[in-house]
């Protein structure tokens, strides 16, 4: 199953022989068994997909017309951003 917050799908890979007796290729079974990173390791998963701060250069017209509508304009850019993002992927 694909992690929609990571973004990883299984079958999107690229295909190499590799000939490694330590790490055979999984089998059925091993798929079948297998168990998600956010259980098996659930502070690495949080690291990886946690909200991440970063520091953008904006316009001051476009900072203005969020803090015009309130204070939580932080929030709604960040949720307009994420919007933008998830239109793309879909295209």
């Amino acid at each position: 199953m694909a992690d929609q917050k990571l973004g990883l799908h299984p079958d999107v890979y690229e295909d190499v022989e590799i000939d490694d007796p330590e790490n055979p290729e999984w089998t059925e079974e091993d798929f079948a068994t297998a168990k998600p990173l956010r259980e098996v390791l659930p502070d690495l998963y949080a690291s990886l997909t946690a909200d991440k701060d970063v520091t953008l250069t904006l316009p001051t017209e476009t900072i203005q017309a969020f803090k015009a509508d309130g204070d939580d304009w932080r929030e709604r850019m960040a949720a307009a951003l994420t919007e933008a993002a998830s239109r793309s992927k879909a295209a």
